[in-house]
């Protein structure tokens, strides 16, 4: 009897224990470490962690098809290095980490789901159309969308997407989905893109500044920008005191040309870009999660920031690749002709570009470093960043696509699987292990990624409200306010339209 009691007291001590392991017996996330976060104990006063994850569930889907559509940004574009596609991959010869890490994905979930995943990644010119006509004609050749956030605004104006908060299997609560799109792009309460682990070209989508460490010490700047950063006083005016002098003849011609020697390169978006460091958004949203246009709002704080990018890309230290100047002389791509050329050759101190441009520069003969984009304000306690709305990734359903819970779980499944097996070798071994040449730019790589916001301005672009922040003359002012009605008329129009959708 004794025995009994000791073994029933036994058992009693790990019944709990036992039933924890049973519900995660089966589950794809057997061999995975879904994220965690720390939470204080209340006693003892230590660090401990918790999953807040929900995993998602094995289900046998009988060999379904999942067919993947995806745009391919690098076509034709010799900056753009190192991009295959997302889940699925067009990588010729020997595949990379990556993608041997996203193969080693799809066998996972094809093996616990019983699917089939394939599809393509193309520049096709119908791409548009060729969703359109998926979801008016109702023959769905494809039942997931990667594309740019441009794609989808025209997507959504023809309600040819699923709203991802309908679609029970998809928890966007979870860690691999990028929490601050998950907020920032929704509208009224409803999402219809999203990026996270399942992407990659959402990262190198992202915005920063980019400097030549050689030159940096031929010009005899001693300054560490890695410290200066590091302690929160990498801003405008820190950068532009920095910049000025720099600029200077370099090719043995008179005049300065984009052959010559450069302080900073940069593009008109990229005022946008810098407006963004400044924390603030072109659109804002409500307690009702609509948007307003914040210069209505916030235009003091706006024109301050303007006036400040505005003012120094007008001066003698910038290059502006599509400013104007070199637009009668023929290249057929301005950008790459321009600074891109210029930052690869030596001669410019600062690039401000998307860190999809980072690849194209490993072979360059100088050192580069990568840092954040600067604060536009000294008072600022944070650093902010942009994603690119037309060179970064998001995942879409199509509306009506047939049998879209099973579709979501499969895309969930990819998801965790891809926090686990792809960001590690995307983020940290092929991005800073090898495009970051130290482990400064690797920590300042974590800082842009944990600052990094998701603009629905240049989204919708509505009423060319856009125009007054990519516009580089000091005339903004009169700009906004010639704009600003007919943008606010367009984007109540499209919030009725979104808001309807599914109704």
């Amino acid at each position: 009897m004794k025995k009994c009691v000791i073994l029933w007291a036994v058992l009693a001590l790990l019944l709990p224990l036992l039933i924890a392991c049973g519900e995660q017996s089966g589950s794809l996330s057997d061999d995975s470490v879904p994220s965690t976060q720390s939470t204080d104990s209340s006693e003892t006063g230590e660090t401990s962690e918790v999953n807040n994850d929900i995993l998602p569930e094995i289900k046998d889907l009988n060999e379904k098809p999942i067919r993947i559509l995806c745009w391919d940004w690098a076509a034709g574009a010799a900056s753009i290095q190192g991009y295959s596609g997302e889940v699925i991959s067009n990588a010729e010869g020997t595949p990379g980490r990556v993608d041997v890490a996203k193969k080693a994905v799809i066998d996972a979930v094809e093996t616990d789901y019983n699917v089939k995943i394939s599809g393509v990644v193309t520049n096709s010119s119908t791409f548009l159309n060729d969703v359109g006509n998926m979801v008016t004609s109702g023959t769905y050749d494809y039942d997931v969308v990667f594309a740019s956030a441009h794609y989808a605004q025209n997507f959504l104006n023809n309600k040819y997407l699923t709203d991802l908060k309908t679609v029970s299997t998809i928890n966007l609560s979870n860690s691999w989905w990028d929490q601050n799109c998950v907020s920032d792009v929704s509208i009224g309460g409803k999402l219809f893109w999203v990026c996270g682990d399942i992407n990659t070209y959402d990262n190198l989508g992202t915005w920063c500044v980019l400097f030549n460490k050689d030159l940096k010490a031929d010009l005899g700047i001693s300054d560490d920008f890695y410290t200066v950063a590091r302690d929160g006083d990498w801003n405008m005016d820190y950068f532009m005191q920095v910049c000025r002098g720099v600029t200077r003849e370099y090719d043995g011609k008179p005049g300065i040309d984009e052959f010559d020697l450069w302080a900073v390169g940069t593009e008109k978006f990229n005022a946008f870009a810098q407006v963004i460091g400044g924390g603030i958004h072109t659109i804002s949203k409500d307690e009702n999660d609509l948007p307003y246009l914040t210069v209505e709002v916030e235009a003091e704080r706006t024109y301050a920031a303007l006036d400040k990018i505005v003012n120094f890309y007008l001066s003698d230290e910038v290059m502006v690749a599509d400013g104007g100047d070199f637009s009668n002389k023929g290249y057929s791509n301005v950008w790459e002709a321009t600074v891109h050329k210029a930052f690869i050759e030596g001669r410019e101190l600062f690039y401000i570009c998307g860190l999809i441009n980072v690849a194209g520069f490993r072979e360059m003969d100088d050192a580069f470093g990568i840092l954040p984009m600067p604060k536009t304000f000294a008072e600022q306690d944070e650093y902010s960043h942009t994603v690119s709305p037309g060179h970064s990734s998001y995942m879409m359903i199509p509306y009506g696509v047939p049998d879209v819970e099973d579709v979501g779980l499969v895309m969930e499944a990819l998801a965790m699987k891809s926090q686990e097996l792809v960001t590690p070798e995307f983020y940290e071994i092929q991005l800073k292990g090898r495009d970051a040449r130290d482990d400064e730019s690797e920590e300042m790589l974590d800082l842009i990624f944990s600052t990094r916001s998701f603009d629905l301005g240049p989204v919708f672009n509505w009423g060319d409200l856009m125009q007054c922040y990519y516009t580089v003359d000091p005339n903004f002012a009169s700009r906004f306010d010639s704009v600003v009605d007919a943008a606010k008329l367009a984007m109540e129009n499209a919030v009725a339209n979104i808001q309807s959708i599914g109704e």
